[in-house]
C-alpha cells in the first residue's frame, strides 16, 4: 500500500496521475516532527495550496512551508509550522482558524490566521483510529486494509480539507482514507465506513452545493451525500480519468476537472453533465471563483484558463510551460502556486 516515489510526487505534488505503486523509499519520518527550516527561498519551494482569507494571502507547500502576505504578494513571510513535510490544502473557517492537510497524514491548525501552526493528527494516530473503526464494525477487509495502514506507518498523504463550519471538518486523502471531526480538530473519527469505496480508489476533492456534498477521485470515483456526510452514494461518473479538483459555484453549480482538461458541469447536483470546452489536453489541477463570478482554473502546462459562463466554456489567458498547482484571487488579481513558487498575475477586466 504505498506508491512508486515518481508517480507519488507527481500525484502529490501537481496531481498529475492516480496510480497506486510500490514505494522505493518513503520520506523519512523525522520530517513529521521537525519544524519548517525558516529560509530565504521559500517562496522559490514548490506549493500546492493558495488561499485568501479578508485582506491576507496565504501557500503552503514542500518542506511544510507556509508563508503569509498582507500586501497583495508583494512580499511574504514564513510561518512557524512544527512539520517538514509537504502540505497539499489549506482551508480557513474564519479569519482566524485554519487547517493545512498533507503527506504522512499530517493535519495542521491555526488560531492566529495563519502565523503560527500546531499539529492536531498524523498518519500513525490516523491508522490507528481506522483499525479501531473497522475492528468494532466487525468487517474483515476493513480490517486488513487498516491493519496494512498501521504497518506502513504515516506513510499514506490527505489531498483535501474540507470545512463544514468552524468546528465541524473532513480530511480526505490516498486509499480512501477520510476522518471526520466535530471539536474542531482536536479529535477525529475514521469514516470509511460512510463511503462506498470497496477499491479503495483515493480520494481528492470534497465540495458541497447546499446540502449535498461530494467527493471527487481517481478513476472517474465521484461520490454525493445527502444527509450531511452520514451516507455517501456513487454517483454515475461522465469521466473515467481521475478527478482532481471539484469547484462549488455561487448560482448552484458544480465543477469537476482532472486528467487530460476533462471538465464537466453540473447544474443539478449530479444528475446529468455537460462537458465543458477548455481548449487543453493538459490536466487541470486547480480552480477558483472569482468575486465577479468568473472561474479560473490552472492546468499542467502552466496554463491560466477563465470562463464568464459559469464554467462552460474557458479561454486561454497565459501558457508559462511551468506546472501550476494552486490558484486564488488575490485583491489586485490572481496568486498562483506551483513547481517554482508563488507569485501573482496581473487579471483582465471582464
Amino acid at each position: 500500500m504505498k506508491l512508486n516515489r515518481l508517480i507519488f510526487l507527481l500525484t502529490v505534488l501537481f496531481v498529475a496521475t492516480a496510480s497506486a505503486e510500490t514505494v522505493k523509499s518513503p520520506p523519512p519520518a523525522a520530517a513529521l516532527n521537525r519544524p519548517a527550516l525558516q529560509s530565504a527561498r521559500a517562496t522559490k519551494m514548490a506549493i500546492l495550496a493558495v488561499t485568501r482569507v479578508g485582506n491576507r494571502i496565504l501557500a503552503a507547500g514542500e518542506r511544510g512551508i507556509i508563508l503569509y502576505s498582507d500586501n497583495n504578494g508583494r512580499s511574504w513571510r514564513q510561518a512557524k509550522t512544527p512539520t517538514s513535510v509537504t502540505l497539499t490544502s489549506m482551508r480557513f473557517a474564519t479569519k482566524q482558524l485554519g487547517w493545512a492537510v498533507g503527506h504522512m497524514g499530517v493535519v495542521l491548525h491555526t488560531n492566529d490566521g495563519g502565523q503560527t501552526w500546531v499539529k492536531q493528527l498524523d498518519g500513525i494516530e490516523a491508522a490507528r483510529l481506522s483499525l479501531e473503526a473497522a475492528q468494532k464494525d466487525g468487517d474483515e477487509r476493513a480490517i486488513r486494509d487498516a491493519e496494512r495502514l498501521v504497518e506502513d506507518g504515516a506513510d499514506k498523504p490527505f489531498f483535501d480539507v474540507y470545512l463544514v463550519n468552524d468546528h465541524t471538518l473532513y480530511i480526505i486523502g490516498a486509499y480512501n482514507l477520510i476522518l471526520r471531526s466535530d471539536s474542531g480538530g482536536q479529535t477525529w473519527t475514521a469514516w470509511q465506513d460512510h463511503v462506498p469505496n470497496p477499491r479503495g480508489l483515493h480520494l481528492y476533492s470534497m465540495r458541497a452545493i447546499g446540502d449535498a456534498l461530494f467527493i471527487a477521485g481517481e478513476q472517474g470515483l465521484m461520490l454525493r451525500s445527502d444527509d450531511g456526510g452520514e451516507h455517501f452514494e456513487p454517483l454515475e461518473s461522465p469521466y473515467r480519468g481521475s478527478w482532481f479538483g471539484l469547484l462549488a459555484g455561487r448560482d448552484g453549480e458544480l465543477l469537476a476537472y482532472g486528467l487530460r482538461g476533462n471538465v464537466y458541469l453540473t447544474k443539478d447536483d449530479g444528475k446529468t453533465w455537460q462537458q465543458s470546452l477548455t481548449g487543453t489536453g493538459a490536466s487541470i489541477s486547480a480552480g477558483t471563483e472569482l468575486t465577479d463570478g468568473r472561474i479560473v482554473l490552472v492546468s499542467q502546462a502552466g496554463e491560466i484558463l477563465i470562463s464568464n459562463d459559469q464554467g462552460a466554456d474557458f479561454k486561454r489567458l497565459q501558457k508559462t510551460g511551468q506546472p501550476f498547482a494552486a490558484v486564488a484571487q488575490a485583491p489586485d488579481g490572481l496568486v498562483i502556486g506551483g513547481l517554482r513558487g508563488v507569485h501573482t498575475v496581473p487579471l483582465p477586466a471582464r
